[in-house]
């Protein structure tokens, strides 16, 4: 039996989920110090990233926290804006992978891009 491709999934389509959600970002080895405030940017099922005022250097071992769920993780990069404040891209841990289903940041856009639109005459799309 041959499987259908549904271009939403297909391997050439890449998506990104854009978002803004405040959270907390606190490096994991630093227990007792204040937690910076940032705002969740976008997230994938293996990574977050937060824009925040100051920076966290590679390899560091984070937690997000939003109002509801806590994320866990590696910063991967951390790419200055000079007039946004620091983008923090952080990999998360296995158990941090994220999901739809059990948390969802506020604003949520998801973007497609790569997959090829099927469009149809008028004719058929109305029926007439």
């Amino acid at each position: 039996m041959e499987r259908r491709k549904d271009s939403m999934h297909d391997s050439k389509s890449t998506s990104r989920n854009l978002c803004s959600e405040l959270v907390f970002i606190t490096r994991k080895d630093r227990r007792g110090r204040p937690a910076m405030l940032g705002n969740l940017e976008e997230i994938g099922e293996w990574f977050a990233e937060i824009l925040t005022d100051c920076a966290f250097p590679r390899a560091t071992a984070v937690r997000i926290v939003s109002k509801d769920h806590t994320l866990e993780g590696l910063v991967e990069a951390c790419r200055r804006d000079h007039q946004l404040g620091f983008f923090i891209k952080v990999k998360l841990s296995p158990g941090s992978r994220w999901s739809e289903r059990w948390f969802t940041p506020k604003h949520l856009l998801q973007l497609w891009s790569g997959a090829s639109p099927k469009a149809s005459t008028l004719k058929a799309a109305s029926g007439y």
